[in-house]
């Protein structure tokens, strides 16, 4: 399927007209990415205002080229995160906890693929994400995979339950020669899984993208990290995960590490 890329289609609020900034870049495909798969990484994120995207396309297309399937280059992501039933990933997290884990269940929907995923933050900053085919449905995948999770350190998977959907456009772009990648996920849209009956529980980013660099190692040298500093914006942590749950359980749980960002997406700037 191919997504009819124009501005209020993507970003109502941003004037960008994506398709057009698109065109100009040079196209890889996956075959073409020979240092950037990246599965251990160093990352850094960033959340950005909708105006901001026009320069970000119009100021990478000569340092980095675009992922392109079929003429798609707009790619759906489909994510269902797994947790306890305490959302323990989630708390260690906000805890500040050193290797600690998320799971999730993520589908390609323009590619028909699907995996069951472990993402690993070490205490040296470095996130390492291992992942297995699985085209069950997300629930299932955690039982036709209890050895892959058992195998990549998460225990009782069998207490995992459907905890948040996260759900986005993704841009994925790459700089192959020094080993990194950018994507940048538009639309985000969350809904609580723990009460997925409440339309309430759901949130949408609508004036806010999120920008990802992924490096082999840390670079501020890297086009992006002095597109970026000359913009004078720094890094932010922003967990999909994380700001999900807070954004859609924020009256039941524990919020204050991520305050900093809750108050920002309430000024919507």
């Amino acid at each position: 399927m191919m997504y009819e890329l124009n501005q209020s289609a993507l970003l109502p609020n941003s004037d960008i007209n994506v398709a057009d900034a698109i065109s100009k870049y040079t196209k890889h495909d996956l075959s073409d990415l020979k240092n950037s798969e990246l599965m251990d990484r160093v990352d850094s994120k960033f959340l950005l205002p909708v105006d901001t995207l026009s320069h970000i396309l119009a100021s990478c297309n000569n340092f980095y080229s675009v992922l392109t399937i079929d003429d798609v280059n707009l790619f759906q992501y489909n994510n269902i995160y797994f947790d306890t039933a305490n959302l323990d990933f989630y708390r260690s997290h906000h805890n500040r906890k050193l290797n600690r884990y998320k799971v999730r269940h993520r589908n390609y929907a323009d590619v028909g693929s699907s995996f069951l995923e472990v993402k690993f933050k070490n205490n040296k900053g470095r996130t390492i994400k291992t992942r297995c085919a699985s085209d069950d449905k997300p629930s299932a995948a955690l039982i036709s995979n209890a050895h892959f999770l058992d195998s990549n350190g998460i225990e009782q998977s069998n207490s995992l339950i459907a905890s948040q959907s996260c759900n986005y456009q993704r841009i994925s772009l790459a700089n192959d020669a020094q080993h990194e990648r950018l994507t940048l996920d538009l639309n985000v849209n969350f809904i609580n899984q723990l009460n997925n009956s409440n339309f309430e529980n759901s949130y949408i980013l609508s004036n806010f993208y999120i920008a990802e660099l992924k490096q082999e190692k840390l670079n501020r040298q890297s086009p992006f990290y002095r597109l970026i500093r000359e913009m004078a914006i720094r890094s932010k942590g922003f967990s999909k995960y994380c700001m999900g749950v807070s954004l859609t359980n924020n009256k039941h749980i524990k919020t204050n590490r991520f305050k900093a960002n809750l108050m920002r997406l309430e000024r919507g700037a």
